[in-house]
């Protein structure tokens, strides 16, 4: 690989998938909505684009280069409430769509969008006589949609296609609220979290090895294969917990059950071993080490 696009380059995700680029001497066209928002990014090989979502049919004006891979990795609406905002959600698959006719009109050879595991949960409508979908269940099914739809358009296109399903994704540079900033901040501050039994499987991956794992895709990934971005040895989510608790507060008590968990992830719905089996990657990093970076971050941002 000799150069790439990257959406989302101002994002958590994206940002470290811009460095681990760079870092292998690839050029990178990050895709932001304010160039002032990369300026972190001080790299001879990098170059900052500004398109907005709805402006991704300008991109083929805006970058005329040779470009192996575009990783779609910008979303709107990943946390919070905005899970469940349809009218956002639904706008993410058309930004997507377009960003893979536009990968096209460039010329790139392979197009790979950021997916999810909230997917899984989606895929449960498929009895929800059986089942009480959540809100935030819109999101994952918009996921789930662009999987779909971009699998069409690039077959007729002719553009190599990867859905990366992204396991429990932590790390320095995610500002959100969700479960691996809150617990690690109630560690930092010796405060117990109410929690669901946690006795279900579950990963935390960390954004580096998401990184490295994206850029693999991009070079030895098969055409319209998924795959999931995170340790092929799964634990319970109960396990993780107690671990981080371990790292940085091996004195406070955790009590499991306190709230109702109402999300359970079905990992049978995908091969977790396919990109290790496919690639030959090994993920080496050490969760310890991960866990205190994140949390000298988490401390730093006061989150």
């Amino acid at each position: 690989m000799k150069a790439a696009i990257v959406t989302g380059a101002s994002g958590f995700i994206g940002a470290n998938m811009c460095k681990s680029l760079l870092e292998k001497g690839i050029k990178v066209y990050g895709i932001v909505r304010n160039k002032g928002s990369v300026s972190h990014i001080n790299h001879p090989l990098y170059q900052a684009v500004e398109a907005d979502f709805s402006t991704y049919n300008s991109l083929p004006e805006l970058i005329k280069d040779e470009i192996d891979v575009f990783y779609h990795i910008a979303w709107g609406g990943t946390y919070g409430s905005s899970l469940g905002d349809y009218e956002q959600q639904i706008n993410n698959i058309k930004y997507t769509c377009d960003a893979l006719t536009a990968a096209h009109k460039i010329g790139c050879k392979k197009f790979i969008i950021a997916g999810t595991i909230n997917e899984f949960e989606a895929l449960q409508l498929l009895n929800a006589e059986e089942n009480k979908p959540r809100l935030a269940c819109i999101y994952g099914v918009a996921k789930l949609s662009c999987d779909f739809m971009c699998k069409v358009i690039a077959t007729n296109l002719g553009i190599d296609f990867n859905t990366a399903i992204i396991g429990s994704c932590f790390g320095p540079g995610d500002t959100s609220r969700r479960i691996h900033n809150v617990f690690i901040s109630n560690m930092l501050k010796g405060s117990r979290p109410k929690l669901v039994e946690a006795d279900v499987l579950y990963d935390w991956i960390y954004v580096g090895d998401v990184a490295d794992m994206l850029y693999t895709i991009g070079v030895k990934g098969v055409n319209m294969k998924n795959y999931y971005l995170g340790h092929n040895k799964l634990k319970k989510l109960k396990d993780i917990l107690i671990e981080v608790r371990d790292i940085l507060n091996p004195s406070l008590e955790l009590v499991f059950g306190e709230l109702k968990d109402t999300t359970k992830v079905d990992y049978s719905l995908v091969d977790i071993n396919a990109i290790y089996e496919d690639t030959g990657y090994v993920c080496n990093s050490d969760f310890k080490e991960c866990i205190l970076k994140t949390a000298e971050w988490v401390k730093e941002q006061k989150i």
